[in-house]
């Protein structure tokens, strides 16, 4: 599945040498990506699992994770930064700096009641 989710970033974030010291450089980064768009998701999703290393992203949030990804790279070095202005241009962010309001809402923890042990009688 990972390759599958590379293969479409790479569509969203084409390769730019400018950018990127050498192809691996690239493909390291997107990697970084998306790992790091899956943590954001997982701990959004599962909020009272304390390890969520060995967790799979559900095959429903793929799309998620790409878009996630791609405002994570868009907003690189930004982070946390609410609004900027410069020769009569600006921008805002209403939100802590990590991905944006709109992407988190989307979002929904898995919360339930714990269900009872059946016994073996």
């Amino acid at each position: 599945m990972e390759d599958k989710q590379l293969e479409k970033l790479k569509r969203k974030i084409p390769y730019d040498n400018r950018k990127f010291k050498s192809y691996l450089k690239y493909e390291d980064k997107l990697r970084e990506l998306l790992e790091d768009s899956k943590s954001i998701a997982l701990s959004e999703l599962y909020p009272f699992i304390d390890n969520l290393e060995d967790m799979e992203l559900p095959s429903k949030y793929n799309n998620w994770q790409i878009r996630a990804s791609v405002e994570l790279y868009k907003w690189q070095g930004n982070q946390g930064a609410k609004s900027y202005s410069e020769l009569n241009l600006s921008w805002s962010r209403d939100n802590d700096g990590v991905l944006s309001n709109t992407l988190m809402n989307e979002l929904i923890p898995y919360v339930g009641t714990p269900r009872r042990k059946k016994n073996d009688n």
